[in-house]
Parts: structure tokens; sequence; C-alpha cells
């Protein structure tokens, strides 16, 4: 039995089609690296990150039903674990040879636990990483995990290192500045279940940064539109990112302003 086949059986031929037509890429979809990244890119700009059933009090859960009924025939979006969770899904339905990676995000000098779910996708004897679950600036194409080779995916550039410690580390160059480290993995396989205690952790830990402000965000052509708090703030602003730098911040001053522009923007409902 595969790892996929562990985490349950593959979706039917109507839930592939609704969940193509969310995302609005049309099929039948070709299972090499065009096709892979056809489905990439349009999930980014389809489905939102989304952490607002976590400010109402609504337990999450990586069920498969439970996730296709609120992403795809609800039209919300989620946190990283539920996006590339059903993401994974779908990969698998299609006939992507996938395996889920479970990987620590690594922002200057501090050091998280692993808990952000990151794809890889086999093509012969090459390895692409795939993640569509980032409020923040993301590689917008498939990656090959091979050392030292830099990758440009229109806004950043990419490329990944060997660490004694981390494994593979995603280091990201944005424009005009210097290349940073910001995700680390080995390829031990990973199934759903092991993405449950990070997702108890975004809910229910004091210091997780999804369960105090709304963090809202869809990626553009070029950029990210975004309604989150800069790092240890709790204060929200009306964010317009390039290439994750941001052009535009208006703050915003009353809950009910920070309700409406998410409504408007995203089309989410805030019952938080």
């Amino acid at each position: 039995m595969t790892y996929n086949q562990q985490n349950g059986p593959k979706m039917t031929d109507e839930q592939v089609a609704a969940y193509l037509n969310r995302i609005g890429v049309a099929g039948p979809v070709t299972l090499d690296l065009a096709g892979l990244s056809a489905i990439h890119r349009a999930h980014q700009r389809a489905v939102p990150f989304e952490n607002l059933d976590i400010l109402a009090g609504i337990p999450l859960s990586l069920d498969h039903e439970a996730l296709f009924d609120k992403i795809i025939t609800r039209r919300r979006g989620g946190v990283c674990a539920e996006l590339n969770t059903i993401y994974n899904w779908l990969l698998y339905s299609l006939g992507f040879q996938v395996t889920s990676y479970n990987s620590r995000i690594i922002s200057g000098e501090k050091v998280e636990f692993r808990r952000h779910r990151v794809l890889g996708v086999r093509f012969g004897d090459k390895t692409y990483t795939t993640d569509v679950g980032s409020t923040m600036e993301y590689a917008r194409m498939p990656l090959l995990l091979e050392e030292g080779l830099v990758q440009d995916d229109g806004s950043c550039l990419y490329r990944y290192e060997r660490h004694p410690v981390y494994g593979w580390v995603q280091m990201q160059r944005k424009p005009g500045l210097d290349w940073a480290p910001v995700l680390g993995f080995t390829e031990e396989p990973q199934l759903d279940v092991d993405f449950i205690t990070p997702l108890y952790w975004f809910e229910q830990h004091p210091a997780s940064n999804m369960n105090k402000v709304p963090r809202v965000s869809y990626y553009t052509d070029d950029g990210i539109v975004a309604v989150r708090a800069a790092a240890g703030s709790t204060k929200t602003r009306h964010l317009v990112e390039r290439a994750g730098i941001i052009q535009e911040a208006v703050d915003i001053t009353s809950v009910e302003r920070e309700k409406s522009l998410i409504r408007e923007l995203f089309g989410l409902p805030t019952d938080y």
C-alpha cells in the first residue's frame, strides 16, 4: 500500500471535475510538468489562504470530504495544512506520483518546528516541489529539487541548498534583496495524519500566529493582496505586495472595516 492509499480513496471523477472547475483549469490535465505547473498557478490565484474558521472557533479537519465541502463546494480557503492536504489529494487522484514532506519555515535566526506541508512530484528521476498553502510570497511554479540550480518564477529567484540539520533548504531572492532561506525539509514521506498536530497548534497554542487576527490573502498575476498583521502585531493592514515586497499598506482601524474588506476582497464569511 502506498502512502497516499493510506490517506484514503481517490476523488471521484465528479469531484475531480468540480475541483478543476473551482480553480479554473480545463481538463483533462496532462501528467507532466506543464500540467502540474498549470494547476499550481491556478490554485494560488483561485483559492485564498484564510484562518477565519480558527477565529470563529470552528474546529479544523483534514478529513477529505470535509475539506472538499469547505474549499470546493462552499468555495472557502484554508490554512496551509488544509490547502496542501486537499491539493495532495487532487494530484494523487489525477495520477501524479506525489509525496508529502513536512517542512519548517525559516525566518531569520528563528527556528520553527516542522509544520508546513510541501509536496514532491516525481517525473522519471526528477522531483519537483509544489506548494499552494502560503499567505506569503512563495514559489509560483514547481521547483526542481536540485542543489544549486537557480530557478526564476517571474517574481523571485529560488534555489535549493543542503543543510546538515534541515536537509533541503529552499532559498529565495526577492528583487533587490539578498538570498534568504524560507523552508527546510527532508524527504521522509508524510501522511495526512502527520499534520493533525500542527493544525491543532495553529488553533490552540498561545504562540500560534493563526488564532489572533485574520490572515487572509490570494495571489494575483504579479503579487499578493492580503488582510493580515505584521509579524508580532495584532494590528491588521490591507496590503498589496509585489514579489513579496509591500507596495501599499493601509492600516485597518476597526473590526467592522476589517470584516467589510474581507467580504469585499475575498468573498468570505466574517462570522468570527
